[in-house]
């Protein structure tokens, strides 16, 4: 039986370190997206998402290698979804700011045998793979136009 591995994010504008996360989860076992709430990203990150939650789960549910994308909980308490979900694995981006260690932790204290890992390597083979990046070049493209 293959394992059940979950990864998480806003996913807000698909590039090409969201592809990558997802097939290195693909390596693990069967890969299950938790896409994060839209309140829930303006509370942590102080700035609206571009893409509606449900648009951004269609999308990612679409990409090869998803078996299911969910929306995550709203709220503080993210792990709920997990908890819900009970992943052999959760893996982490090597960008997101929780600790590792202390989420591990937690999972645990919820009764999860969950094995939490974080990916090491950022995607690099092309220019822009992060949505910060992609955004800001069409800032700086309607800016140019517009001068």
């Amino acid at each position: 039986m293959q394992k059940r591995v979950v990864v998480a994010g806003t996913f807000d504008i698909l590039h090409p370190g969201h592809v990558y996360l997802i097939t290195e989860a693909l390596k693990l076992g069967e890969v299950i997206v938790v896409v994060a709430r839209d309140k829930n990203v303006l509370s942590i990150k102080n700035h609206p998402v571009v893409i509606p939650e449900e648009q951004r789960r269609y999308m990612v549910e679409s990409l090869k290698g998803v078996k299911r994308a969910v929306l995550g909980t709203e709220g503080s308490d993210f792990l709920s979804v997990i908890e819900e979900l009970h992943p052999d694995i959760l893996l982490l981006g090597p960008n997101q700011i929780v600790s590792h260690e202390e989420i591990q932790e937690e999972l645990r204290c919820r009764g999860l045998e969950t094995e939490v890992r974080r990916l090491q390597t950022m995607y690099r083979e092309f220019p822009l793979t992060s949505s910060s990046a992609i955004l800001q070049k069409a800032s700086n493209i309607i800016r140019e136009r517009e001068s």
